[in-house]
C-alpha cells in the first residue's frame, strides 16, 4: 500500500495561517450571538446562508463581502452566517470538495486542508464573517475547531458514533444534523442526547475528553417515507418536529428549515416561497398555544452570485465554466438573496 501524502498536524496546519485577535474576536463574538439566540436569551433568528460548495476564491470573495453588507444591515433581527462548506461530502461525483481538490483539479487533501484554512483566516479577518461547514471527517476536526461557528453533520453520519462523540466536544460551535435518510425521528433525538452527553474519544493518537455540547438541534430537509422524498416544512411537520423535542425531553429544543434540496424539490427559486409558507403555519401554530417560537431558530438558505447551476464541461476544461455559477446544488443569485433577507427582516 502505497503512502500518497502526509497529513499535516494540527500544530502545523494552525500555525501556517494563524487567527489574528481581531478574527478571534469576530468568531467569538459569533459564538456568543448564535448561543444567545439558540437558548433564548436574545430575540434574533439565524440564517446560514451561502453557495452548495465552496469552489474559487474570487468568488467566494465577493460572495463574502455581499453577505458582510447584509450582516452590518440586518444585524438587529438576524444573524447571518456564511456557508463555507469546503467538506461537501459527494462519493460518486466528478468532485468531491475544495478540501479535496479544486473543481476539476487533482486531489490532494494535505494541500488543500491549507488552501481552506488559509481561505477562511482571510474571509474571517477581511470581512469579519462567521463561517459554517459540513464536518465530513471528524478526525479533522481538531484543524478547524478555532474557525467555525457552526457545523453540520450530514444525513448518513447521524448515526455514526465518532460523529456524535467529536460533535459533542465542539462547543462552543454549533451543531445541527440533518435527518437520517431512513427519516426515523428516535434517531433524530438519539443523535442529539448523545451529543449532548460527555464521551471519550481519539483522534489519530490523542485522546480526548468531551463535556457536551448543549447547541446540537435538527434542521429538517425532507422525510423519507417508504423511498419517497417528501418535503418537511408544511405545519403538519412542524407541528410534529416541535410536539416530538418537547415530548422527548431533549435540552434546548431546537430546529432550523432548510429552503432548498428537497423541501424545494431542487425549484431553488421557490426558497423564498418556502421561507413565507413557514412564518405563516408558524404564526397558525402560535395561534394554537404552540409556543413554537421557542423552538423554531430560523432558515438554511443556498445562495451563490448567479442565478442557477451549472454542469462542469464535458471537455473537463476548467475555462469552460463561469466561477460565479454553483457546480452543485442550484442557488438564488445575490440580488434575490437581498430580497429574500429584507422579506424576513420584515416579518420578524
Amino acid at each position: 500500500m502505497k503512502l500518497t501524502w502526509k497529513l499535516p498536524g494540527e500544530v502545523e496546519v494552525k500555525e501556517s495561517h494563524p487567527l489574528t485577535e481581531e478574527s478571534k474576536k469576530t468568531i467569538r463574538d459569533s459564538r456568543q450571538e448564535l448561543s444567545q439566540i439558540l437558548t433564548g436569551k436574545s430575540d434574533k433568528k439565524v440564517l446560514i446562508i451561502g453557495p452548495c460548495s465552496a469552489d474559487y476564491i474570487e468568488p467566494l470573495s465577493k460572495y463574502a463581502e455581499k453577505i458582510s453588507e447584509f450582516r452590518k444591515k440586518y444585524w438587529d433581527k438576524i444573524e447571518i452566517i456564511m456557508r463555507f462548506y469546503t467538506w461537501k461530502p459527494r462519493t460518486v461525483w466528478w468532485w468531491k470538495w475544495l478540501s479535496n481538490s479544486t473543481p476539476g483539479g487533482e486531489a490532494n487533501i494535505s494541500k488543500w486542508i491549507m488552501e481552506s484554512r488559509e481561505l477562511a483566516v482571510y474571509l474571517i479577518e477581511k470581512y469579519k464573517i462567521p463561517l459554517a461547514d459540513e464536518m465530513l471527517h471528524p478526525q479533522f476536526a481538531n484543524l478547524f475547531n478555532d474557525i467555525y461557528t457552526y457545523l453540520a453533520i450530514w444525513a448518513r453520519s447521524t448515526e455514526n458514533q465518532y460523529h456524535r462523540e467529536v460533535a459533542s466536544w465542539l462547543e462552543p460551535i454549533a451543531i445541527w444534523f440533518k435527518n437520517p435518510t431512513s427519516w426515523d425521528i428516535q434517531t433524530m433525538v438519539n443523535s442529539i442526547l448523545a451529543w449532548q452527553k460527555a464521551s471519550s474519544f481519539t483522534i489519530w493518537d490523542s485522546i480526548y475528553d468531551s463535556s457536551w455540547n448543549n447547541l446540537s438541534h435538527w434542521i429538517l430537509r425532507w422525510w423519507r417515507i417508504n423511498d419517497i422524498n417528501i418535503s418537511n416544512f408544511d405545519i403538519e411537520s412542524l407541528r410534529k418536529t416541535h410536539l416530538t423535542l418537547i415530548e422527548k425531553w431533549v435540552i434546548n429544543p431546537w430546529f432550523i428549515v432548510d429552503t432548498n434540496h428537497e423541501n424545494s424539490n431542487k425549484r431553488y427559486k421557490e426558497q423564498i416561497n418556502i421561507m413565507i409558507a413557514v412564518l405563516e403555519s408558524i404564526s397558525k401554530l402560535k395561534n394554537e398555544w404552540i409556543n413554537i417560537s421557542d423552538t423554531f431558530k430560523w432558515f438554511m438558505v443556498e445562495s451563490y452570485l448567479f442565478d442557477g447551476r451549472q454542469d462542469w464541461p464535458k471537455d473537463n476544461n476548467p475555462n469552460s465554466i463561469t466561477k460565479w455559477l454553483s457546480l452543485t446544488d442550484p442557488c438564488i443569485w445575490i440580488d434575490e438573496t437581498e430580497r429574500f433577507i429584507e422579506e424576513m427582516y420584515w416579518r420578524l
